[in-house]
């Protein structure tokens, strides 16, 4: 070997030292580079799982976030019912002048009078007895010109009978009840019950709901990765068709193999790399549809790992779950609940058969005086504190309507309630009864297929290995070898599906229950959105 510039020892040292600096950048350069790439990625890469879902969706879901809000506002109406036993603060004023023309009738109460009252206090419906009670205070100021009139002959005699304004102060208690109808309290007692019934209904209702969305997310999250399942298939599935292509190619230069197998091959792995692209865009789309129920950021990365589960917690037992489901199910719940209103609106409606009888009275401590109307609180000799003038005043009304129809006709609706309501509540029993039975069936089943799936694939997967290794060696033909993969890759497909179908059938098996917010550890009342 010649070299025109130095020896061959030297221009051997030099590649070497080359090369060596070439190889030491190289790792420099990768290096850093993988570096780089995990640091990117570990600030993208998010990893859920059914907890984090569930997490991530009760905080951004705008459908979960709603029903969390409507789950505030279940005791709404119980709440606004309840405003008729508060205390009232109340006040009012009247003011009143009359001026009429000098006759007769006048002289002795005077042309031009004034009358005017101030009052003010407090009222309250008592919750117990249905009683209403008030107590108020107030001053009422009267004013004549009686007598005041020097220039009429027929009053100058009288002058000494005028008087500046009068200032009448008082404090009264007022009290009214119904003996009949609502005695003591007894239809607001019921509507009491009524509303409280109808704010649970509602919020068992908002409770199934949220379940609902919940495996609504899950089913989002888990068809994400059924979705990055099948794309990494027919990954594997091309590479496959093209590791075999490339084989029978070679065959082909040995003389083993036919041209027109070759072009079976092309068409093959032309149709699985339009399988991959297909799979590829489901997958982005599933990961978009994700991103946005749990409102993840769009460069996020999503971890290829998921925990759905390959064994059912706990064995079903169909007595069991049935005794809980009727504790738990909303719907049955909320049958017993309407069959319970059915009967307080009945027994109201009985109660409205019944006449009205009120018995009402008041009582006041009562002053006078023409000095001021503060007077008539602060002397405690003859003002109101004194309690020496006093004014009583009784009441007692009665009603009853005659051959009312209209009292009749929702005395007959309400029995027909009733009996309406007792029949649903039958219904819906045996409904859950049916339901309970189908979805532990399901899961049964759905578990027995997904064994059955990993058997299957597994068998499959050692058949298309067997029939390849066949092919290698020239005792298999390229049908038997397409047929193998076409095998394998819907079995694994297959697998995938089935993992997800025994997992949304345990989560709607726990929702069967009502008992999926138990399985994540969360709290009715603790969904509350924080109102400020």
């Amino acid at each position: 070997m010649k070299l025109k510039n130095g020896n061959f020892w030297t221009e051997l040292g030099n590649k070497k030292a080359f090369s060596v600096f070439l190889v030491a950048g190289l790792i420099l350069l990768t290096s850093l580079s993988g570096i780089y790439s995990q640091e990117n990625k570990s600030g993208k890469v998010v990893r859920l799982t059914t907890e984090e879902t569930v997490k991530r969706a009760l905080d951004s879901n705008f459908k979960l976030q709603n029903l969390r809000y409507e789950l505030a506002k279940t005791d709404s109406s119980y709440l606004k019912a309840e405003s008729q036993y508060s205390w009232r603060l109340v006040a009012d004023g009247s003011f009143r002048q009359t001026v009429l023309p000098l006759n007769q009738n006048n002289i002795f109460t005077g042309t031009k009078t004034s009358d005017d009252t101030i009052k003010g206090g407090i009222e309250k419906t008592i919750r117990a007895t249905g009683t209403y009670f008030k107590l108020e205070a107030g001053n009422r100021r009267f004013d004549s010109n009686a007598f005041e009139d020097k220039s009429n002959p027929l009053a100058s005699g009288f002058q000494g009978l005028a008087l500046p304004p009068l200032y009448t102060g008082f404090i009264t208690a007022t009290i009214s009840q119904d003996l009949l109808k609502n005695s003591f309290g007894y239809k607001g007692k019921n509507q009491e019950k009524i509303l409280d019934n109808q704010k649970e209904m509602a919020k068992s209702q908002v409770s199934l709901q949220i379940s609902e969305a919940i495996v609504g997310s899950l089913v989002d999250f888990w068809d994400y990765s059924v979705k990055l399942q099948s794309l990494k298939t027919f990954r594997r599935l091309k590479d496959n068709v093209s590791n075999i292509r490339n084989l029978t190619v070679r065959k082909q230069g040995l003389g083993l193999s036919e041209g027109f197998e070759v072009n079976q091959w092309n068409a093959l792995l032309a149709q699985a790399d339009s399988q991959l692209e297909t799979a590829s865009v489901q997958k982005d789309e599933a990961k978009r549809k994700l991103a946005r129920t749990l409102k993840l950021e769009n460069d996020s990365d999503l971890s290829e790992e998921t925990d759905l589960l390959e064994e059912i917690p706990e064995k079903p037992d169909f007595n069991k779950d049935l005794e809980i489901a009727y504790k738990k199910r909303a719907d049955y719940l909320n049958a017993v609940r309407e069959k319970e209103i059915a009967e307080l609106l009945l027994k109201n409606a009985k109660n409205d058969l019944l006449p009205t009888l009120t018995l009402s009275g008041s009582a006041s401590s009562q002053a006078q005086t023409i000095t001021s109307p503060d007077k008539n609180f602060t002397d405690a000799t003859d003002g109101v504190q004194s309690a020496r003038y006093k004014d009583f005043n009784g009441k007692v009304s009665f009603s009853y309507p005659l051959f009312d129809k209209g009292v009749a006709a929702g005395h007959r609706d309400s029995e027909i309630g009733v009996r309406q309501a007792t029949l649903k509540e039958t219904e819906v029993k045996n409904e859950v009864r049916d339901d309970m039975r189908g979805r532990i069936d399901s899961l049964e089943a759905s578990y027995k297929i997904y064994k059955n799936s990993i058997v299957t694939e597994k068998e499959t997967q050692n058949y298309y290995n067997g029939v390849l290794r066949s092919f290698q060696q020239g005792r298999a033909d390229a049908v038997a070898v397409k047929n193998a993969l076409d095998t394998l890759v819907r079995d694994q497909l297959s697998l995938t599906q089935a993992k997800v179908n025994f997992n949304i059938d345990l989560m709607r098996y726990y929702i069967a229950k009502n008992m999926l917010l138990e399985r994540f550890d969360l709290d009715v009342d603790k969904l509350l959105p924080h109102l400020e």
